[in-house]
């Protein structure tokens, strides 16, 4: 039975959540091996080291900083430790020239302030820990026996007069917030660059009532859409917001046709009522209006304005027939007829009229086409899975919503995020807006 319909008791929703573009980042902990060179051996040291040990995967750590207990010596990383090489957490004193007493402290100053008020202090060299805290179960500050080093780094350690060869935590990747920067940096300092793609998107982020309102509407018509299909359970609603009315409407059709998604129908429905808003100016002819070139085989139920359009089964479409017929005939542009264009070709942006014809639905708005869905918003039951994500891409909508997560192939949050990947040609808001339970 549909929601709604027939005395059945209308959906209620949970308010809608923008779907963030990426998950927050957990703090994953790396054991490096740091020693302690002259000053003075600095620039040799890091040449050295940057054919030697190159950390092509840890640009974020600082490879280098000055000893905080004695100015004259550069603390280095020499590597990144396999995890059999690192010794137990038991706290020695450092080897090294007057310098053991000093790293013996600094263990001491960091246990002592974990002690006291739960959390380590933003000391040099607190122990691991998701905020900088000492976990009391990780080697910081701890000696490393030089044995434990790979033997290019060790014949570097001795030539370069290396000393206090300790091991310590650090971030194993590079943190997404200048929040996350500063609790990391306890552990071992890391150069904060500004993510590539901007600050992500990490906490969902609920709409106002208006919006909550809007996608309302659209998302009950597409839930009884869904209801009507059977075992499908699947539609899709286009809209140009703030209509309340819908540009196309879709149902799953991929029990007859692998690819006749509800998503992918729908965007098929959204290109008839594009060309019967803003038909192709070709000679002002019908045949030009009846040469559509997006009446493609169709096997889900699709309309477009709400008109009930269904879509034509496999075969060629008109556009073919038409190229066809007038290369046969000769009057095609490579048949020399005159030059002429065929008339199925769609003109460039802004070439149509400028205003809907008389066959247009009634709320086509005036003006150019504009390309494709752009500002159109999907609505959808299910979760869209990767291959409708990317027909949603290619079809320039502003934002896709949608009320079934789908953890298995939801590719908007489930198990991919591919609205987060900046380096498609373009990118949309999703928002998630589930039904509520019911008591």
């Amino acid at each position: 039975m549909a929601p709604g319909v027939d005395g059945a008791a209308p959906p209620e929703f949970l308010t809608a959540v923008l779907v963030p573009s990426q998950t927050e980042l957990q703090l994953q902990k790396v054991p490096l091996a740091v020693a302690a060179f002259p000053s003075k051996s600095g620039n040799l040291v890091m040449r050295a080291l940057g054919s030697v040990a190159p950390l092509p995967d840890h640009k974020h750590l600082k490879r280098v900083r000055k000893a905080p207990d004695d100015p004259s010596l550069l603390e280095t990383v020499l590597c990144i430790l396999p995890a059999d090489a690192v010794p137990s957490p038991t706290p020695a004193p450092a080897t090294g020239t007057g310098t053991g007493t000093a790293a013996a402290s600094d263990a001491a100053d960091c246990t002592s302030t974990s002690t006291a008020d739960g959390t380590a202090a933003a000391s040099a060299t607190p122990a691991a820990g998701t905020d900088g805290g000492s976990d009391g179960g990780e080697a910081s500050g701890v000696e490393l026996p030089l044995e434990r080093l790979p033997e290019a780094v060790r014949a570097l350690y001795s030539q370069h007069g290396g000393v206090r060869l300790r091991v310590f935590h650090a971030a194993g990747v590079a943190p997404q917030t200048r929040q996350q920067w500063e609790a990391w940096m306890k552990l071992w300092p890391i150069t904060w660059r500004i993510p590539d793609n901007g600050t992500p998107v990490t906490e969902e982020v609920p709409v106002d009532a208006r919006t909550q309102s809007y996608f309302e509407t659209h998302m009950r018509r597409a839930l009884e859409l869904a209801a009507a299909a059977g075992p499908a359970d699947n539609a899709a609603v286009i809209a140009n917001p703030p209509a309340l009315t819908s540009v196309a409407e879709a149902v799953d059709g991929s029990a007859a046709h692998p690819l006749h998604h509800a998503v992918m129908v729908a965007i098929q429905g959204a290109a008839d009522w594009d060309l019967a808003t803003w038909p192709p100016s070709a000679s002002g002819s019908a045949e030009g209006a009846a040469a559509d070139p997006y009446s493609r085989g169709g096997g889900g139920s699709g309309s477009s304005g709400g008109q009930g359009m269904e879509v034509d089964g496999a075969g060629p479409g008109p556009a073919e027939e038409a190229e066809e017929a007038a290369e046969a005939s000769g009057t095609g542009a490579a048949g020399g007829g005159g030059g002429e264009e065929l008339a199925c070709k769609r003109p460039r942006l802004g070439e149509g009229p400028a205003a809907p014809s008389q066959t247009a639905p009634a709320e086509a708005p005036a003006g150019t086409r504009p390309y494709m869905c752009t500002g159109y918003d999907c609505f959808v039951v299910r979760e869209p899975c990767i291959m409708c994500a990317m027909g949603l891409v290619h079809s320039r909508v502003q934002r896709v919503i949608y009320c079934r997560p789908d953890a298995v192939h939801g590719a908007l949050g489930g198990c991919r995020r591919l609205h987060a990947c900046r380096s498609l040609n373009h990118n949309y808001e999703v928002y998630r807006m589930e039904l509520k339970p019911r008591e």
